[in-house]
Formats: C-alpha cells, sequence, structure tokens
C-alpha cells in the first residue's frame, strides 16, 4: 500500500511539475515573492537550500529546501519548511514535498505545501545560482 501511495504522489508531483498554474485554474495566494538565500550546502546525495525574505501573506519567512538526487546531477526530489512571522503575535509554518529540476545554473521546484492553518499551496520555486535568489509563486489548492 505504500508504495502505491508514494507512486500516486510521484506521478501528480510529475504532472503538476509540468502544467502551468493557469491551465489548472488555480488562483495566486500572494503576489511573487524574491527570496535572498543564506546558505547553500552541498553533499554527495543532498543539497540544502536556505533563503530568507518577505511575503505577503507570510511576512518575513525564512525556508529550508533539502534537494535529493535520483542519481543524475539533473533532477530529483525536494522536501523541506519554512516559518512565517505574519506581526508579532502570528507565526505561520508549514511543510511541503515535491520534485527538482536543473537547467543550467537554475534550479526549478514544484512543491506541495501543507500550511499549520489548514491550508494547502502549489509553489512554483526557481533558484538561480548566479544571483543567489529564490523567485516563489504560490498559488492556492485548499
Amino acid at each position: 500500500m505504500k508504495s502505491v501511495t508514494l507512486a500516486l504522489f510521484s506521478f501528480l508531483i510529475s504532472a503538476l511539475a509540468s502544467a502551468e498554474p493557469s491551465a489548472l485554474n488555480l488562483g495566486p495566494r500572494q503576489a511573487p515573492a524574491t527570496m535572498t538565500v543564506t546558505s547553500v550546502v552541498i553533499g554527495a546525495e543532498q543539497t540544502h537550500i536556505s533563503a530568507e525574505g518577505t511575503m505577503g501573506a507570510y511576512g518575513k519567512v525564512y525556508v529550508t529546501y533539502h534537494l535529493h538526487r535520483d542519481g543524475s546531477a539533473t533532477q530529483g526530489s525536494v522536501s523541506g519548511a519554512g516559518r512565517g512571522f505574519i506581526d508579532a503575535d502570528t507565526m505561520a509554518s508549514g511543510t511541503f514535498r515535491g520534485a527538482w529540476r536543473r537547467e543550467g545554473s537554475r534550479i526549478f521546484m514544484t512543491n506541495v505545501v501543507n500550511l499549520s492553518d489548514g491550508s494547502q499551496n502549489l509553489d512554483m520555486i526557481e533558484f538561480d545560482g548566479r544571483d543567489n535568489t529564490i523567485s516563489v509563486h504560490a498559488y492556492v489548492l485548499h
């Protein structure tokens, strides 16, 4: 049963990764946001990327992406977590899983995000290794 669930999840992520959000009729959760990369830790099987920035719906955000290789240096799975400090009394948290692919110096990630308030996002992310930035486009799933 676990392998069937994993296979279905992998299929869903693959389908979402190749689709445009507009083709899925998904509305934006917020305006696109640009984050600054604060750390990159490269390993043989995983790379960890941390970033921070201000995101409309979530305030000051800190996030870490764990990129797992699938045997090649051009694609794999991604997981991670983030925290957003909305105001002095409110913090949002989220975890995500998805897929990544590399094209030249850019890495593209497609993640399904589960947030602490019960909402879910589809995040389309671009990391540019030359510019030290991450661009996040968050769309409403639930």
